[in-house]
């Protein structure tokens, strides 16, 4: 058996303590950056306007399934580029829960804690550490390693910034996970 690995996502307001979003979508295949932070509003129909920002999407993983540990996370953009005018800021590396991001509710203003630049695609083995533990994104107690099952990443959060971009949507562009377990 191995390890079930899944992408998730929190939207909404701010809530509790830690803070997470008011809604948790599990099971996401697409990021899709918009001018909304409404899971189900289509990003053809909130597009963002060439010098605005989307709003931040805070992505997470998921572990379940059979395994001992999960360590060495990483995060990247790998695969696919950006048009000219379009920067995709992302998390910084996060190995504890000093380092990791709090979630805070969504919005187009600039996130100044996206510290990295992930607008070009990148080989996973240079990506940002991502801390991992058990109880959710928001909770206390994660580190490069965990045995908790099931265990979730600290946040994972994108966003588009745009200065002169071309109207239509954007390449399709791969963002990937990577981690060990044993």
């Amino acid at each position: 058996m191995a390890a079930t690995f899944a992408f998730d996502r929190d939207h909404g307001a701010a809530t509790g303590s830690p803070a997470k979003g008011t809604t948790r979508s599990t099971g996401v295949t697409n990021v899709d950056w918009k001018s909304s932070d409404v899971e189900a509003d289509a990003y053809s129909s909130k597009p963002i306007t060439d010098g605005e920002n989307s709003f931040e999407n805070w992505l997470f993983g998921h572990f379940s399934g059979t395994y001992n540990e999960i360590s060495d996370v990483l995060f990247a953009h790998t695969a696919g580029a950006f048009g000219a005018g379009i920067t995709l800021k992302g998390v910084p590396s996060a190995t504890n829960d000093a380092t990791s991001l709090d979630y805070t509710t969504p919005s187009q203003t600039t996130n100044a804690n996206l510290t990295q630049n992930m607008t070009t695609a990148i080989a996973i083995a240079s990506g940002v550490d991502v801390a991992v533990g058990a109880t959710g994104p928001e909770a206390t107690g994660k580190g490069t390693s965990t045995t908790a099952n099931p265990a979730y990443t600290s946040y994972l959060a994108t966003q588009l910034q745009t200065s002169g971009a071309a109207a239509g949507d954007t390449t399709t562009v791969t963002l990937t996970l990577q981690y060990n377990e044993n």
